[in-house]
């Protein structure tokens, strides 16, 4: 269907000129811009990149947020042929620096001046003579002396390549017909927890494997006029890969943030959203509050059918082949299974239907007229998974990376096995192996490989790195660790570098602690500790408002619950209280071995910021946070042998 991710907004601005592309907020201002306006402004932007000396294999840095200057950007250096090197506005200064220099960068791109500015402090000479021009989206003042004739706004750039693209209106077309698919069309550099970041190559014919494959998944169709609002990063491969996807259905994007999220979302009542486990996490906490100030008649009857829903719709999805066995059943097992399974779904049928006009309120919390939501770039916990489908508000766990640009697995609507993340995208294929290579059994843990038009190249400059994932047959190690269901779905259950081994050799998959002890009201973050020791511990950041609660509950000052200084939580009741919590959840009840207990916990005020605690998709950055808090860790054992002592 398109040679060429360029191809994608081409074909739909022809189809679809006056279909408004993408919402733009300015405080109190709204701007709707249509296809044809996006189209115009990428002819625009190519015509004046091209002035300036932008062509075919020569590499941007790329450094800004989520905007309409942003997409434009992207496909104007596409047209091109020129290399993408992406990353958001608020990258640290010296990791700008290093993906610049590392990427052979010779053009960069900036929102600001102000980001100018503090990349001048750790810019070298070599950097500056390497760099041919700068574009700066919004103009400014305060451009330091020795580079200002290599600055250019935006509105230069547009000025000039207005009347070029609009006395050659075919010259997208020309451009895109030069494009093969196998031509790199950008270098994402990896988030980095620890060392430096790695610079994946992804060409268009990676991304468009996400299109073709994706686009269905999600049934996105262009006669049918929708809407998405996004708050993750369009650098980000996960969130890019799905804006491709919108365009090619002519879809409205609303670009957002987390802090005006939930406002746009019943503002522009969104048919799709685009997420990762993190935002439903903190729309679940919102709702146990909620739930625990009604009064108890009610909050046991809506309990009562959200129980009854989720039966219900474990049975329908069963029915429909959408379930977990991690062993192969014999056709009696099977057969008895579906009789049960029939049985109740008609049992629970009339209460199902209860439940649906009951549960109205909590779609219309989404919008109104959601109809799916994807969530990615992390493990998907199972209780959300459960909860928010139960609901009625349709999410479909997927999984990814960004060497695959990014789509691996998905669900998909019609068949939406809670707990699990779903099947191969279509010409892809996925094998569970074991140490030795061997494909594992049903129900067998092993490291997930996959292969299909989707992986990447390889990384930049880093042939070592790219030995290490990528074999000559084309088979990508992802090193996370999963296993495959009856039915050929697979279960992701850790990440192999993640893996913690105790004292005794046990091995913890850590994260599936990590994701059940947020449960917890008071728990936003948690960071299980215990590689070579007998047992396992945890670093918890607490969400403060009900930290505060908590202490005022126990008739503690602030002053008594955070150590001044290095935020630490030390009273012995806030900690006592939080054990118990992560007790009752970390118990053999939920299904965790014994060695899987937490023994101790490390609380931690929750300040935890993206660049540095998290990734930009809002996953904990585990290294970093186990070497920050090392100091930490260290006083509060000592502090508690001191306690046993007494």
């Amino acid at each position: 269907m398109y040679n060429s991710i360029l191809d994608i907004p081409i074909k739909t601005a022809a189809e679809y000129p006056d279909r408004v592309s993408h919402r733009i907020k300015h405080s109190k201002t709204i701007v709707d811009k249509t296809y044809k306006e996006l189209l115009h402004t990428i002819g625009a932007l190519t015509a004046g990149f091209a002035h300036f000396g932008v062509s075919r294999k020569e590499h941007a840095g790329f450094f800004m947020d989520n905007r309409f200057e942003w997409i434009t950007t992207d496909f104007a250096l596409m047209a091109l042929g020129a290399v993408s090197v992406p990353r958001g506005s608020t990258t640290a200064p010296r990791e700008v620096q290093f993906i610049f220099h590392h990427s052979d960068s010779c053009f960069l791109i900036l929102e600001t001046c102000t980001q100018l500015v503090e990349l001048n402090d750790v810019f070298t000479g070599e950097d500056w003579d390497n760099c041919r021009n700068i574009f700066i989206v919004e103009d400014g003042e305060g451009i330091p002396e020795e580079i200002r004739g290599k600055v250019h706004f935006y509105s230069e750039l547009i000025k000039i390549g207005t009347p070029v693209y609009e006395q050659d209106p075919d010259l997208l077309n020309r451009l895109s017909a030069a494009i093969k698919p196998e031509d790199l069309l950008t270098i994402v550099y990896t988030s980095g927890t620890t060392g430096n970041p790695k610079g994946v190559m992804l060409s268009h014919a990676n991304f468009l494997q996400n299109v073709h494959a994706n686009t269905p998944r999600l049934e996105l169709d262009p006669e049918r006029p929708e809407s998405c609002v996004v708050m993750l990063p369009s650098w980000h491969v996960y969130e890019r890969a799905f804006e491709y996807c919108a365009a090619t259905s002519a879809m409205k994007i609303v670009y957002s943030s987390a802090k005006q999220f939930p406002v746009d979302l019943l503002e522009e009542k969104p048919e799709i959203l685009i997420t990762v486990p993190r935002v439903w996490e903190s729309i679940y906490q919102k709702m146990i509050k909620a739930f625990s100030k009604l009064p108890p008649l009610k909050r046991h009857i809506l309990f009562f059918f959200i129980n009854l829903n989720t039966g219900y719709m474990e049975s329908d999805q069963y029915l429909r082949g959408s379930y977990i066995s991690l062993k192969k059943r014999s056709p009696l097992r099977k057969g008895a299974a579906f009789i049960l399974h029939s049985l109740r779904r008609v049992l629970f049928f009339p209460g199902h239907k209860m439940a649906e006009k009951l549960f109205v309120t909590f779609k219309e919390k989404v919008g109104g007229k959601l109809r799916a939501a994807t969530s990615a770039a992390g493990t998907l916990p199972r209780y959300l998974d459960e909860l928010f489908n139960t609901l009625g508000i349709t999410l479909v766990n997927a999984y990814g990376m960004t060497e695959t640009a990014p789509g691996i697995l998905s669900r998909t609507i019609g068949n939406n096995t809670f707990g699990t993340t779903g099947i191969p995208f279509d010409n892809t294929e996925v094998e569970i192996r074991r140490e030795d290579g061997t494909v594992t059994d049903i129900g067998e843990k092993g490291v997930i490989f996959a292969r299909g038009p989707q992986v990447m190249s390889g990384y930049y400059k880093n042939p070592e790195a790219t030995e290490k994932v990528l074999a000559p047959d084309g088979w990508l190690n992802t090193g996370d660790l999963g296993v495959k269901t009856e039915n050929g779905e697979i279960i992701i259950v850790g990440r192999m570098k993640d893996t913690i081994v105790l004292m005794g050799g046990e091995n913890v998959e850590p994260e599936t602690i990590e994701e059940k002890m947020k449960e917890s009201i008071y728990i936003d973050h948690a960071v299980v500790l215990g590689q070579d020791k007998k047992q396992l511990s945890a670093i918890v950041a607490v969400n403060e408002e009900e930290l505060m609660k908590l202490a005022a509950e126990l008739k503690l000052k602030s002053n008594e619950v955070v150590l001044e200084g290095i935020d630490s939580i030390n009273h012995e009741d806030i900690i006592h209280h939080l054990m118990k919590e992560v007790n009752g959840l970390i118990s053999r009840e939920h299904g965790f071995k014994t060695f899987e207990f937490i023994s101790k916990i490390f609380p931690v005020r929750n300040d935890f910021s993206v660049g540095k605690e998290l990734t930009q998709t809002l996953k904990i950055k585990r290294k970093y946070i186990e070497e920050r808090y090392n100091n930490l860790v260290q006083h509060l054992q000592e502090d508690i042998k001191k306690r046993r002592k007494k």
